[in-house]
């Protein structure tokens, strides 16, 4: 039984159609992640995770039946259900059936109704609404889960979220209860045991990786390098990067122990951080959500620790450590290093509240890099049984960092700083096996900031005269020096878009929202005013619905949004927008009016 209450879903009647309401709070979502992070490390037999999977899918999806199908190389064979269906079970080709369909795909399906799927519906089936994914990696797949209910709509998308992150999870500790039993499936021949279990670890290894920064552009001058590698397939490690438009919050983590269990729990962690980071927390209240929201589901005797740090637009930070190894901040100027630490304790061992926390504050300036690290590298042992220790590792840095400056006449080429750092780990490693997990993450503060900083301010000051041709080259020059300051992009994208160059304004817009993570409705509204300008309807529209996501009062993005239903004469959702819109800014004049004028005139029509 799990642990915890999961808000119950309930159909009604609306207009002739049953709808679900209630279900998945944000809540559960993150409860039902944790609690199977937990009880999925505490397994070791198939049967026990089979069995386990149906019971958690009958609790919080409350289906009336749940079908685990695997690929046994010809056929979908459904190893574990709740009950036997009429007509009977059977196995399925890829393509067979939805879960043929979401197998030969890979890709989730939720039906609504099957009665108006006749693809998909047998005669005599009782079942009304489904949610079937695919267990399985990029390019691998293990087979299918379905969850069955027979009440029409009866799942929604959170539900399915739900759903594909529980396959995740279920994949990767299908390869640990395999490799703790020695197990492969019923057909697969005893000559291949070894094999199967290397692909399934790797195969671990690709689902967690998705929980890896995957976007490492630079975001206004500060640049990223990082480096990832578990000392078995799967690790325990994890470092994550959040981009908030003025902010940008980086963390490393360590949790104890090895393997699958510690992997699945960097699963939980990075659902958290990211929720706490968004939530707009400060560092040591996300701190406080870590600790809190997990110690109650982690498995037994697993704890964490954490780094993390915040940079701002003008590149100061604050940090906060709990138990992890300090983060290392490189000065330029005189070229040394500053080892950063704070007060606080590992997290999910005991309770844990803010005030346990600290945070400081630093100051990035121009060729400065900070280095959030793992305490692999500075324990790792060589055949002399000598750590590796954190003084020789900023004398690495220091001598590779020398070496580029020279190659690069003053400039530092971060990529190869970082990995002319693994090389001498590696040098100093000889053939003696990983002792933990490593990971890394450099945050590198541009050398190139102040000359393109200056070239902007050049094309303010040209803009301000009207001297547009000097505005525009000047721009433009700074946009060559570095591409990733948030100044120049918005700067660029409002000066093509005054001067009736939309398609240019997109560009830079684009990429700013793209590397800046700034999710606010002025923002996207500016974006969706340039699509609008620019024909790109439904382009314009997203962008619009997003401002309006961020701030339903927005009036002016509601006012736009319906010029463009208008534009795809679609008159009454125009009114429609209008009038939500209305009702969420009653004081807003601009909405009434035009409001007023759209339904005159649809009166008159009429």
């Amino acid at each position: 039984m799990v642990d915890f209450k999961v808000s119950k879903r309930m159909l009604v009647n609306f207009r002739g159609q049953n709808k679900v309401v209630g279900g998945l709070t944000d809540k559960d979502k993150i409860a039902i992640l944790l609690y199977i992070s937990k009880e999925f490390a505490n397994l070791d037999r198939e049967d026990q995770l089979f069995s386990k999977v149906i019971l958690i899918c009958q609790e919080i999806f409350e289906s009336d039946n749940t079908t685990l199908r695997l690929w046994d190389g010809e056929f979908l064979v459904p190893v574990k259900f709740v009950k036997e269906t009429e007509p009977p079970r059977r196995n399925l080709v890829a393509g067979e059936g939805y879960s043929g369909s979401v197998f030969e795909t890979r890709e989730p399906v939720l039906v609504n109704d099957l009665t108006r799927s006749a693809h998909f519906f047998d005669e005599g089936e009782t079942t009304k609404s489904v949610m079937c994914v695919p267990i399985m990696q990029k390019e691998e797949i293990l087979g299918t889960l379905a969850v069955e209910s027979e009440r029409e709509n009866f799942y929604i998308t959170d539900d399915l979220e739900i759903l594909e992150a529980l396959t995740s999870q279920l994949a990767l500790a299908l390869y640990g209860v395999r490799l703790i039993e020695g197990l492969v499936t019923a057909r697969a021949r005893e000559a291949a045991i070894l094999n199967q279990l290397e692909w399934d670890l790797k195969m671990g290894r690709n689902v967690q990786s998705q929980i890896l920064p995957q976007d490492l552009s630079a975001w206004n001058g500060i640049y990223f390098a990082s480096h990832y590698e578990p000392m078995a397939e799967v690790s325990g490690d994890l470092v994550d990067i959040v981009r908030q438009g003025h902010s940008l919050t980086a963390i490393n983590i360590d949790v104890s122990g090895h393997g699958i269990p510690a992997a699945l729990v960097t699963m939980a962690i990075h659902h958290q951080f990211r929720r706490s980071v968004m939530a707009g927390l400060g560092l040591t209240e996300i701190m406080e959500e870590l600790g809190e929201k997990l110690r109650e589901q982690l498995p037994e005797s697993t704890y964490f620790t954490a780094f993390m740090v915040r940079i701002f637009s003008d590149y100061t930070f604050g940090y906060v450590n709990a138990g992890h190894q300090r983060m290392l901040h490189y000065k330029a100027a005189d070229d040394t290093f500053i080892q950063y630490d704070t007060k606080g304790v590992p997290l999910g061992i005991l309770p844990v509240r803010k005030i346990d926390y600290e945070e400081k504050q630093g100051k990035l300036e121009p060729g400065d890099f900070l280095l959030l690290i793992s305490d692999g590298f500075s324990e790792q042992r060589n055949h002399l049984k000598d750590e590796v220790g954190v003084d020789r590792i900023l004398t690495w840095l220091q001598d590779e960092r020398e070496k580029l400056v020279m190659e690069g006449r003053g400039k530092v080429d971060l990529k190869k700083l970082s990995a002319a750092f693994v090389e001498r780990f590696r040098a100093y490693q000889g053939d003696v096996p990983n002792g933990d997990d490593l990971s890394f993450l450099f945050l590198y503060c541009g050398d190139s900031i102040p000359e393109a900083s200056h070239y902007i301010q050049l094309a303010k000051q040209s803009n301000s005269k009207m001297k547009m041709e000097e505005a525009y080259a000047q721009a433009l020059k700074a946009f060559s020096i570095d591409s990733s300051l948030k100044e120049i992009l918005v700067f660029l994208g409002k000066m093509y878009y005054r001067d009736g160059k939309y398609n240019e304004a997109i560009r830079y817009l684009e990429e700013y929202l793209r590397t800046s993570g700034d999710n606010t409705a002025a923002s996207h509204f500016m974006m969706g005013r340039a699509y609008y300008k620019a024909g790109m309807i439904s382009e314009a529209k997203r962008a619009l619905k997003m401002a309006l996501s961020s701030d339903h009062s927005f009036a002016k993005a509601s006012i736009l949004l319906a010029q463009c239903y208008l534009k795809e004469n679609a008159k009454p959702k125009a009114i429609k927008v209008l009038q939500q819109g209305v009702k969420n800014t009653p004081q807003s004049m601009e909405l009434k009016t035009s409001l007023l004028r759209l339904e005159s005139h649809s009166q008159k029509v009429s």
